[in-house]
Parts: structure tokens; C-alpha cells; sequence
């Protein structure tokens, strides 16, 4: 059976549309679609491009199953919609073989009356902003371990090459669509930042060089999907983009193919570097 949740961006908050109070049913949208262009020539139409062109996301979600008469079920899902704004949040779908997300912003609700049958469902549309993707937490970090404890993901979808000492891995991304990657930094590193992604003949395809190091109690957030850099000390979280050095990247996405995550940490730095790369879904 198909399930759909939606969640606030970081899932501090999440709504169900598959229970008695809120059933969502009749989807539609929940595919891929292409944008094509062409260039006449005489030798005939070639292509010259393909773009991803998502159809919107369509529910029809009944509010009154649970035998109420469905308003107060209907506020509640606002209510979500309306903490999470103009910002995109996530759309969950579960197809009873895999579990998967999408980024998506609130297109359009209706809002109607009760059916003489004595049914309360209104059409809710969201406008898809990404492929569907596996959520992944946490992939891998970059930091000291012991040897003991050192376990390598292996059921996750991207290689690895690393010692104890871990500051380069290698990783893959299969995909066609440059992959985000989010980096949590946390802990002591004693030089100012950098971080690079560099392809198996060691050229540099993408880097970023912040103009500090870390200390411990100050974690350094870097979002490529939301495009913020957060900088959080004691509880306080203050705007981090300044700290890039504009010459280079402000952000790191992983191409097709496979590459090299290096940083510039040493031997002496105790801190870490989390490494989280988003895995799209070609389904």
C-alpha cells in the first residue's frame, strides 16, 4: 500500500496523510517527465537538451474517516503547511518497496463543503522541485577512529578508500544530476578549512576554503539545498556565508562519475568533518 507523509525540512515536524483523520488517495504527478529541445538543421531536428520538467504532485486527502466531521483535521494540515511557508519541504512516498523524498512547495488547496455522501476531501497540489532521492543522515566522516571501531558503510550506495586517519575517501555518484553533498563540521581542526572534490587523476573539480578553523562547542553547517552556511556557538547561530572564500565554491556537489572528498585536516585535529551526500532516484 502506498503512504505519503510530509515533513518540515529538517523533520522537526511531520504529517500523515495515511490514517483515519487525514487519508490521502488518488495520487498523481508521482513520476518523472523531460523537457526536450531541439535544433533544426538540414540534415534534420537533433537534440540539444533534455531538463527535467516535473508534473505537480496531486492528493485528494479525506479528512472525516475517523467519523468527526473533518475540520479540525483539515486546520491541523495547514497549520503544517503554513509553519513550513514558501520554504520547500519534503514530500515522503513509500511505494511498499522503497522509501523516498522529494522537495516540494505548496502549489495550491481547495476548500469546499461537505458531499452529500458525507464526505470532507479536498485536492491538494504540490509542486515538485527535485528528483526523488534517498534521505541519507549521515555517510561518512572524515576524523580520526580506532582501529577497533572503524566500520566502513558498506550497504552504502557510494565506495570508499580510507585509513584509521580518514581525511580523503572516495566516493561514486551513478547518477546523471550533480549530487549535493552537506557538510557538518564539528569538533578541533586547528587550520582554516578546505575542503575539495578532486577527480582520480587528483584535478580539482570543486573546492571550498572557509577563512577559519573550529574549535570545539561551534558546529559549521554548509546546505547546498537550502544554499545557507551555518555557523552555531553555545546555541546562537549566525549567517556563516561570509567565511567562503568567493574565488572557489560556496557549496560542493559531487558529478557522475567517480571522485575524491579531501580535506586538509592533521594528524593533531580531533574534530570531524560529516560528509552527506544526497542519492537521487531514477523512479
Amino acid at each position: 500500500m502506498r503512504k505519503f507523509i510530509l515533513h518540515t525540512y529538517d523533520k522537526s515536524k511531520s504529517f500523515d496523510l495515511n490514517g483515519t483523520s487525514a487519508l490521502a488517495a488518488e495520487p498523481s504527478g508521482l513520476g518523472n517527465a523531460f523537457s526536450l529541445s531541439y535544433k533544426e538543421s538540414e540534415k534534420g531536428k537533433h537534440l540539444v537538451n533534455v531538463t527535467p520538467s516535473f508534473e505537480p504532485i496531486t492528493l485528494k486527502i479525506y479528512f472525516n474517516a475517523d467519523g468527526t466531521n473533518g475540520y479540525a483535521n483539515y486546520k491541523g494540515l495547514l497549520q503544517f503547511l503554513a509553519e513550513c511557508g514558501t520554504s520547500a519541504f519534503l514530500f515522503e512516498y513509500n511505494d511498499g518497496v522503497t522509501d523516498k523524498f522529494c522537495d516540494v512547495v505548496l502549489q495550491s488547496n481547495t476548500k469546499s463543503e461537505i458531499s452529500e455522501e458525507g464526505l470532507f476531501v479536498e485536492t491538494f497540489t504540490f509542486e515538485r522541485q527535485t528528483y526523488w532521492y534517498e534521505r541519507v543522515e549521515e555517510s561518512f566522516s572524515l576524523k580520526h577512529t580506532s582501529e577497533e571501531s572503524t566500520s566502513f558503510p558498506l550497504g552504502f550506495p557510494f565506495g570508499f578508500a580510507g585509513k584509521v586517519f580518514v581525511k580523503r575517501r572516495l566516493v561514486s555518484n551513478k547518477f546523471f544530476i550533480d549530487a549535493p553533498i552537506t557538510i557538518t563540521i564539528s569538533g578541533n581542526i586547528a587550520n582554516n578549512i578546505d575542503l575539495r572534490i578532486e577527480d582520480t587523476d587528483e584535478n580539482v573539480v570543486g573546492e571550498i576554503s572557509l577563512s577559519t578553523n573550529n574549535t570545539e562547542g561551534t558546529i559549521i553547517v554548509i546546505e547546498p539545498t537550502n544554499k545557507k552556511i551555518t555557523v552555531t556557538t553555545d546555541g546562537a547561530t549566525v549567517n556563516g556565508y561570509g567565511l567562503t572564500d568567493k574565488t572557489k565554491q560556496s557549496f560542493l556537489y559531487l558529478p557522475q562519475g567517480d571522485y575524491y572528498i579531501t580535506s586538509n585536516m592533521e594528524d593533531e585535529d580531533t574534530g570531524e568533518i560529516g560528509i552527506a551526500i544526497k542519492r537521487y532516484l531514477f523512479d
